[in-house]
């Protein structure tokens, strides 16, 4: 095991990037040295709020002797070359979602860091909650049978505070809109559905063909804010259904799963997407076919976020004890596989096969 990990925070546009140094000062095995931002106004209010140095120019900061780890939270089509930066200067990387905004800036991403011999890890929480980790050893055991049909919904309640107005949520400074949402990965099946996506590939792997339909259900709005989105997996796989929204506000379920020998709904513990609360129900409900029951699973907490089960509390832990990563470059590049097909099938008007994207 190495000492403390050094850590610096690359950007502050998305608002995670307070997230990670934040975490970073708190962990038992990490620090925050330093911060930088291509807004060095922003980049400076960060240092003063963190008590680090702001250092203004990122090429300096990488070449820093006391920054053994990065994290990336610049806007989404920097993300590659950011990534290979600080690489190139052996520095491993924790980078906020999605991993990259194309498929082929993940692959020159992940060259770099292979070249480098460095870790990158892709921020996804969703990977660590305890009601999501049981539904992955649920479906893993078998119990349900064979799969048929599986729904997921990730509500981030993005627009509300903005009363739902387009001109307020581009134009107000507190907004999460970027100055071009589309490039930025901004949309909501980018933004929100990388989420859900990546939660399907570690719940069921790759699936084999998609189809995809987003709206601007906000009036006047530049890019969707909400997106369902369909694969179909090969060889008698289940129909898995992605929904994400920017502007849901409540919800009582974030994912179904529907096999002929029994099904498990969550009913909370994934904030933001389960809202709404049923006290007499538990946070996994499963029923099984030979019983004709629904029966609560036990001790599963109600919080989203137990101590340590995040993703930067997992970076730093693998990096402190020379493991790897347990969300990976190539989960992020398969991320973006999906994401990638999923555009084109909306863009289109059709149903991509990935392997299409993968070519």
């Amino acid at each position: 095991m190495t000492d403390k990990i050094r850590f610096a925070q690359l950007s502050f546009w998305f608002s995670h990037g307070h997230s990670l140094a934040a975490a970073a000062q708190s962990h038992a095995q990490a620090e925050l040295a330093c911060v930088w931002d291509e807004d060095a106004e922003r980049g400076a209010a960060a240092a003063e709020k963190y008590g680090v140095p702001f250092v203004a120019d990122m090429d300096e900061l990488l070449a820093r002797d006391d920054v053994d780890a990065v994290g990336i939270c610049s806007p989404t089509q920097l993300h590659g070359e950011h990534i290979i930066r600080a690489a190139e200067a052996g520095k491993h990387c924790l980078v906020e979602k999605p991993f990259t905004r194309t498929v082929a800036q993940a692959d020159e991403a992940i060259r770099a860091a292979q070249a480098a011999g460095v870790q990158v890890m892709p921020a996804y929480n969703l990977r660590f909650s305890q009601s999501n980790e049981k539904l992955k050893e649920i479906v893993d055991s078998g119990i349900l049978g064979p799969l048929y049909h599986v729904r997921r919904r990730h509500g981030q309640m993005k627009y509300g505070p903005f009363g739902y107005d387009a001109e307020r949520i581009v134009n107000d400074p507190a907004s999460p809109w970027g100055a071009d949402p589309d490039a930025e990965g901004r949309r909501c099946l980018l933004h929100a559905g990388s989420h859900v996506v990546f939660w399907m590939l570690w719940m069921f792997g790759m699936p084999e063909s998609v189809v995809s339909l987003s709206v601007a259900r906000v009036p006047g709005l530049p890019a969707e804010d909400n997106n369902v989105s369909l694969f179909r997996y090969a060889d008698g796989g289940p129909l898995v259904t992605l929904q994400s929204s920017q502007t849901e506000t409540a919800a009582p379920l974030a994912t179904e799963i529907y096999g002929f020998e029994g099904a498990v709904v969550q009913t909370r513990g994934d904030g933001p997407s389960t809202q709404t609360e049923f006290a007499e129900l538990g946070a996994l409900m499963l029923y099984r076919e030979q019983t004709k029951a629904w029966e609560t699973i036990p001790d599963i907490d109600r919080a989203f976020n137990r101590p340590g089960a995040n993703s930067p509390s997992k970076f730093f832990e693998a990096l402190a004890s020379d493991q790897p990563v347990p969300v990976s470059m190539h989960d992020g590049r398969r991320c973006v596989v999906l994401l990638e097909a999923a555009e084109r099938a909306e863009a289109e008007k059709r149903q991509v096969e990935i392997a299409e994207v993968e070519a």
